[in-house]
């Protein structure tokens, strides 16, 4: 899922509503604004994009998670990036959408046909939308410019189906543990470096966050409860005590997390609650509003997150970007596990090949381009100057979607070059977070993170909750309404 950005992180990767995609077909995308189905001009050496006729015509896109205004860092980026579109490619104009995906609105904005040129989704969610015929097949522009080639082949298989491309993985992230620093201090549990001391198991996790409840005052742990986002955090947990939750028996799907071990995962997040005391009084919180407001106003100490989570606190509650730590997920009884997730660019299902061939020129723009030249990497430069300047954190990354050794080499030059954080507050996280990598479950994710949330808030609102009974009812529910209406 993705919070991703998300800004994927603006994933904010968020997810309300039971995602039904039953509809096949696709409406008119009146959203696109094109004037003419003709393509764009200026196409040149290394473009990125299909070459344009020679009598080229005005052409408009749309492009979603447009950065809000209060997103200061984030709008600078996005005027340099509107302004380097206008000179190399004056007859595009490119319209912002600041609507990001999730759950409860796509389905309308798809049937209605008014999907942005380019938008952002998640890794889950790339089956549904290809089935319902609400992403363009890419194939022949995406292989025209060797995106293909150059982007991790099982990343890829998510965005195909019958040997042809609905989508682009945009980019990955690795779970791990975000700490705020100054209430490490407090507590006295940072090191001579100033580095917080990292709990290395659960069980170290929630002693450190009741030592810092009783030495601050304040929460020591943040564990969201809905939006999906309680089932989401839930699984790292859960696979760390040896629990699955879907399995294929002969060719039908089966849920399976009605099991000892996810139940005393489930018991682990109860304590949390009511034997530690160390979540926020509140019940019911998420990411984006919680977890932010609280994080960056020191009212919390660590929480589940994902680097681009960073920014988002920097910039929205100005908090200084060296309050920020991260490092690897603890492990659980039956070892490591972290949840590798992502977003996608996909386009709209009734995109004309000249505005197809202008989003690709938008994505090279923005340094999204499997090429190494100085121009395809200005976009990433921009950016990273650009957030430097504005005190954002530079240094740290998620999951890279290259394999091009090129690319990837081309684009740590660019970080090294403005990176502006102490790295010993990162390094644990970019060395050891991708331990026990589990991909996000196969069928109906964000229907099953929605069950879980039913659960979770359960236990922290019942002290007498069961784990085991909850979980036995939820698989039932699950099986019943999803799985065994999987074709």
């Amino acid at each position: 899922m993705n919070l991703k950005k998300r800004n994927t992180w603006q994933l904010t990767f968020i997810m309300l509503c039971v995602f039904v995609l039953v509809i096949a077909g696709c409406g008119k995308n009146s959203g696109n604004n094109a004037v003419e189905p003709t393509a764009s001009s200026n196409s040149g050496e290394n473009n990125p994009a299909t070459e344009a006729p020679s009598e080229a015509k005005p052409i408009t896109i749309k492009v979603s998670n447009w950065p809000k205004p209060n997103e200061e860092a984030q709008v600078k980026i996005y005027a340099d990036y509107v302004a380097k579109m206008k000179e190399k490619y004056p007859l595009i104009t490119v319209d912002k959408d600041e609507w990001g995906y999730d759950v409860s609105s796509f389905l309308p904005k798809a049937a209605s046909g008014e999907l942005p040129t380019v938008y952002e989704t998640f890794f889950t969610e790339a089956d549904k939308i290809i089935k319902a015929n609400y992403a363009a097949d890419i194939t022949d522009i995406m292989t025209k410019n060797e995106f293909d080639k150059a982007l991790n082949p099982d990343l890829l298989k998510l965005v195909q189906k019958d040997g042809k491309y609905y989508g682009i993985p945009k980019d990955g992230y690795v779970m791990g543990l975000m700490y705020n620093v100054n209430l490490f201090k407090q507590a006295g549990l940072v090191d001579d470096k100033g580095v917080p001391n990292f709990p290395k198991t659960y069980e170290e996790l929630a002693q450190t966050a009741k030592t810092i409840k009783e030495k601050t005052g304040k929460s020591g742990f943040f564990f969201p409860t809905k939006n999906n986002q309680g089932g989401w955090m839930f699984m790292n947990i859960a696979w760390a005590y040896g629990a699955d939750f879907e399995q294929q028996v002969d060719g039908k799907w089966k849920a399976v997390f009605n099991s000892p071990e996810a139940a005393e995962a489930l018991q682990y997040v109860k304590d949390l609650k009511w034997k530690y005391d160390v979540l926020p009084a509140n019940n019911l919180v998420d990411v984006g509003t919680d977890l932010f407001q609280m994080f960056g106003t020191e009212q919390v100490a660590m929480s589940f997150g994902i680097s681009d989570w960073g920014n988002a606190i920097v910039q929205n509650m100005k908090m200084p970007k060296d309050n920020l730590a991260m490092s690897a997920l603890p492990t659980g009884p039956k070892g490591n596990a972290t949840l590798l997730g992502g977003g996608l660019y996909m386009f709209a299902p009734d995109a004309t090949p000249e505005q197809l061939d202008s989003a690709f020129k938008w994505l090279d723009v923005k340094g999204f381009s499997p090429q190494t030249s100085e121009e395809s990497l200005l976009g990433l430069e921009t950016q990273s100057k650009t957030a430097n300047e504005q005190g954002l954190i530079v240094g740290p990354h998620g999951l890279r979607v290259w394999v091009n050794e090129d690319r990837i080499k081309a684009e740590q030059a660019i970080l090294d070059k403005y990176t502006n954080v102490n790295m010993d507050m990162f390094n644990d996280y970019m060395t050891n977070g991708s331990a026990g990598l589990r991909p996000e479950v196969p069928v109906n994710a964000q229907e099953l993170y929605k069950t879980l949330d039913v659960a979770i808030q359960a236990v922290l609102t019942n002290k007498n909750a069961d784990p085991k009974a909850l979980l036995e009812k939820a698989a039932a529910d699950f099986q019943k309404d999803y799985l065994d209406k999987v074709q």
